[in-house]
């Protein structure tokens, strides 16, 4: 199940890339949505994973979210992500990686966390020590 998982959130990207936004079918009702290291409100429910992402959308125009690296820690996946954009209003562009750390309930999303910190994301998984 998870290389197709893999393969899922793969086409996930490239659409969000691609100015299609996101599928939130793919996500259980339930989902939750956090960002645990930046401090920020948890978001639950598609329509809070909408809103969440939109807030990004707000600040943030011509944003891309370019995947470079996949770790499978089932019932997660890890993904290492170039996150890039160019602020609203002062037009100063901006680039950082970050984590994306998802975990599945069978074919869905039921968790989305985003780390700042690469290496934190693979702990919270259990990938290091």
């Amino acid at each position: 199940m998870s290389q197709e998982n893999v393969e899922m959130l793969k086409a996930v990207y490239a659409a969000f890339n691609a100015g299609k936004g996101i599928d939130l079918d793919l996500l259980t009702p339930d989902v939750e949505f956090t960002q645990p290291e930046i401090g920020q409100s948890a978001y639950f429910g598609r329509e809070g994973v909408e809103r969440g992402v939109q807030e990004l959308l707000d600040v943030f125009e011509h944003v891309q979210a370019v995947p470079e690296e996949f770790f499978v820690a089932e019932p997660h996946i890890v993904v290492f992500v170039r996150l890039s954009g160019r602020a609203r209003g002062s037009g100063v562009s901006v680039e950082f990686p970050l984590a994306h750390v998802f975990r599945f309930r069978g074919v869905l999303v039921d968790q989305w966390h985003a780390y700042p910190d690469r290496h934190a994301a693979l702990q919270a998984v259990g990938l290091t020590d």
